[in-house]
């Protein structure tokens, strides 16, 4: 109310009349005399000579009028910026490694030729993780690796991938292994709660096996490399060794009895609000078809 009263103040200071101010400003010309009325008593003092068809700032006016300027300018300026201020939320993603590597990029910059004024961020975890900051609300959207059963968690499919068996060329003539087999050789694999892993634990464990790897690692590449040196073979996906076996570099020991395939899904926080830009941008991501060059 002191900010109207001021705004008011500054109004009739331009026009030099109360009822051109009152017009201008849409209200009623007592409004406006109430307004300076008011404000003259908390200074103490007359703001404004009375004449004949007009007022006129007094000296103690003009000095108010000096201090109000700077203040009435920010405070427009803040009008302007809260009709813009929500494209200029930043959206915090939590993204699984592969998808970060592979599929976010290019839904991000999809999304930022519609918003490019609105900051993300992304924060690159584990799967257990980025659901974990999505359930904390500390992340806006989550794309993460295999099924979501949460109440609270809203999910779509947007692609997915197949888990292959890899290993450096050696010359031998078998390219086919039973589950069973791959379990007896030396495994490379991703750490427990990654995707791929669960995957395979989890196919493992209903086959009646169990699952002991030679190396544990968090990072994707460490284990293409090992598998490149003839340390064993490594569970990853598709999509990340696919250059590799192009040039040669690695081959697929196809597994006979099972099929290893993981889904990618987008997830939002049911209980988040959900803004234009969020939208859009689950919109797109949830788009299977809008990014299937990738798969």
């Amino acid at each position: 109310m002191n900010l109207r009263k001021y705004l008011i103040f500054q109004e009739v200071a331009k026009t030099e009349n109360f009822t051109k101010a009152a017009g201008n400003l849409f209200i009623t010309q007592s409004a406006v005399s109430h307004a300076v009325k008011e404000l003259e008593e908390q200074a103490g003092t007359q703001l404004f000579e009375r004449l004949h068809k007009s007022v006129r700032l007094t000296s103690a006016g003009e000095l108010l009028l000096s201090e109000v300027l700077p203040v009435l300018e920010e405070y427009k300026k803040l009008e302007r910026r809260v009709q813009t201020i929500e494209k200029e939320a930043p959206i915090q993603i939590a993204s699984c490694i592969t998808i970060a590597q592979i599929w976010l990029p290019a839904i991000i910059q999809d999304f930022q030729r519609k918003y490019p004024k609105t900051p993300v961020k992304v924060m690159v975890n584990s799967a257990e993780k980025s659901l974990a900051l999505l359930k904390q609300g500390k992340a806006d959207i989550a794309f993460l690796e295999g099924d979501v059963l949460e109440p609270n968690i809203l999910t779509k499919k947007f692609a997915s991938y197949d888990i292959w068996a890899v290993r450096a060329p050696d010359g031998q003539k078998v390219r086919s292994m039973t589950i069973k087999q791959l379990l007896e050789e030396k495994l490379l694999l991703r750490e427990r709660g990654s995707a791929v892993r669960e995957i395979l634990e989890s196919t493992v464990t209903l086959a009646g096996y169990q699952v002991i790897p030679q190396w544990t690692s968090v990072d994707s590449q460490t284990l293409i490399e090992a598998a490149k040196a003839g340390l064993g073979i490594s569970i990853l996906p598709k999509v990340l060794v696919e250059s590799e076996l192009a040039a040669g570099r690695l081959e697929q020991i196809k597994l006979s009895d099972v099929h290893l395939t993981n889904d990618l899904t987008v997830a939002l926080n049911k209980n988040k609000y959900r803004n234009q830009a969020l939208q859009y941008l689950w919109t797109i991501a949830s788009q299977s078809e809008k990014h299937k060059s990738l798969l």
